[in-house]
């Protein structure tokens, strides 16, 4: 599986039934128990500490503990770096003693970043996990690059599958999504909140603040799936730069322009790059969202420094340095491009690293992933961004009746098994001498079947504590090794640990907002646009969302 990081861009557009509204973008960051203000679409705050009453208590599973070091964060709402795991478990334990399912059979739509497995009626893998579920969950695979556009249109038409997986970097785009997620989906507090979460084991080891991140109008909404700290790193191929001699370590932006001149060979069909622009804004210093500075926020688009990463994104575009797919489209699938080394850098959530090694090392022993150390335009000390302790949400229909909300939770409980359990294995590989074997050097190696039929969808219906559990020990240290090395470099901003659920307008221009910039980038518009783009966000709510936003921050004893 691959999580691509907040803020990813695809085009989105309306929600135009479900509410009666227009929609482009909303962060699922928030909600809380507070009193809507006039005209912010529905939108709360709190901080997480306040959020507690309505979560589950939390109940470790012991299961298969990390043996490689990671770090704990101490920073409110930012997830730890949990630790790896260097070998897979010979022996992977039952983490259930009964049947999760009662022989219902359900809809469950979900994301993937790859070419779609056959279906369920010829697909023995989901017959095998079904099977040991003890119920029917049907998947409807989307593409993962135009996922936004799906969810809105069935949520549009209120055409809502019994679970419906949304990440939350779409949901950031969706303006109407405060008022949409009580029409669509079930509340669901009253099956987990507190000691009713102890039903199920697996759901009771979700950490406590991926469950505040759960919360919408004062109610928990979905179940989470935990995030690593970082949204994303800039990933390349590792076997092609060892093979080539290039250098894996630029120091500043000037480098990593040169490399990819260096690289790009348009007669060989290899370019340099995807579209890298959301990791080009740490790498120039541009805030995550909002920068508080002298008593002001200030918002990134309103930054020299964001500016400055539009320029040179810019020269990247014209030079032709990225590959043409990329720039003639907003849907092309950059995973499929490094894997055919028709690109060698681009950016991604570190599920795409572990995506592409079980994919491609398969059939490919030498494919390797590496990850650039942080480095900042100028030279100077560099800043990473970091995620909240939810990434993905899984919802459940609303209106289904009490025993089959039940049945689908304990479903969910199933596919939140941990790795080192027998669960976690048929789920992430099928079943053992059929969709994969174990190799030599004890990794699961699939089969000609498991590559045909396994794809990454129960996962994404039930979250686990997070570490760095990959079959591959050589990319588990290297990953392992960057996040620990990367986390004191991680930039705190002024509403970490606060739960906010955006006003509808505010987040209704994030996609109108971007596509201009995006034409600056792409040579469409001229730079000297910025200023005139930036003022036309503040007139259109940027400055109303701004008032909002440090109200956040007063109330909360922030400024």
């Amino acid at each position: 599986m691959t999580l691509p990081a907040q803020g990813a861009s695809t085009t989105r557009r309306g929600f135009l039934g479900l509410v009666g509204l227009t929609a482009a973008g909303m962060l699922s960051a928030c909600s809380a128990p507070s009193t809507p203000r006039p005209g912010s679409g529905g939108a709360t705050a709190a901080a997480g500490d306040k959020l507690k009453t309505l979560t589950p208590t939390y109940v470790p599973f012991a299961g298969v503990k990390p043996d490689l070091p990671g770090t704990t964060s101490n920073l409110p709402g930012v997830p730890d770096i949990s630790g790896g795991v260097s070998s897979y478990p010979a022996d992977p334990v039952p983490a259930l003693t009964r049947k999760a399912g009662k022989g219902g059979s359900y809809k469950a739509m979900t994301p993937l970043w790859g070419p779609p497995p056959p279906g369920l009626a010829s697909n023995s893998y989901f017959q095998a996990v079904n099977a040991d579920i003890g119920a029917t969950v049907e998947f409807q695979i989307t593409d993962g690059v135009t996922y936004v556009d799906k969810a809105i249109a069935r949520l549009a038409a209120r055409d809502i599958p019994d679970l419906m997986v949304i990440p939350n970097w779409e949901i950031e785009k969706m303006a109407d999504f405060n008022k949409a997620v009580d029409q669509a989906f079930e509340d669901l507090t009253p099956y987990l909140q507190g000691d009713r979460v102890k039903t199920y084991a697996l759901l009771a080891n979700l950490p406590t603040a991926a469950w505040q991140w759960s919360v919408w109008n004062g109610k928990l909404m979905a179940v989470p799936y935990p995030t690593e700290p970082y949204p994303y790193g800039l990933l390349y191929r590792k076997d092609l730069f060892d093979k080539n001699g290039w250098n894996q370590n630029p120091k500043n932006a000037e480098e990593l322009y040169q490399l990819g001149k260096e690289i790009t060979d348009a007669k060989a069909k290899r370019w340099a790059f995807g579209d890298i622009h959301e990791m080009a804004w740490p790498i120039f210093k541009v805030p995550q969202e909002w920068r508080y500075e002298g008593g002001k926020l200030v918002h990134k688009y309103e930054t020299p420094e964001f500016e400055l990463m539009l320029a040179w994104m810019r020269k990247l575009f014209a030079e032709e340095l990225i590959h043409p797919s990329v720039t003639s489209s907003k849907g092309a699938n950059e995973k499929e491009l490094i894997g055919a080394g028709q690109i060698v850098i681009y950016r991604d959530g570190f599920g795409g690293w572990k995506e592409l090694l079980q994919q491609h090392r398969p059939k490919n022993p030498g494919f390797a992933m590496g990850v650039f150390p942080l480095f900042s335009h100028d030279g100077s000390k560099p800043i990473m961004y970091h995620n909240n302790a939810a990434g993905i949400f899984t919802f459940i229909k609303k209106g289904l009746p009490k025993a089959q909300v039940e049945e689908l939770l304990s479903i969910l409980d199933w596919c939140a098994a941990p790795y080192g359990t027998k669960e976690y294995e048929l789920s992430t590989y099928g079943v053992k001498g059929k969709h994969f074997e174990l190799g030599s050097d004890g990794v699961p190696k699939p089969t000609e079947l498991g590559t045909k039929e396994v794809a990454y969808t129960y996962g994404f219906l039930g979250g686990r504590p997070l570490y760095v559990d990959w079959p591959f020990p050589d990319a588990v240290r290297a990953n392992l090794a960057w996040q620990n090395a990367s986390f004191p470099y991680i930039e705190k901003t002024p509403f970490d640990g606060i739960r906010i659920q955006r006003p509808g307008k505010y987040a209704g221009l994030q996609v109108p907002t971007e596509d201009k910039f995006t034409d600056i980038m792409r040579g469409r518009r001229p730079v000297s646009d910025v200023k005139q783009i930036a003022a036309e966000w503040r007139r259109d709510g940027g400055d109303e969302a701004r008032a909002f936003y440090l109200k956040v921050l007063q109330d909360n004893g922030r400024a």
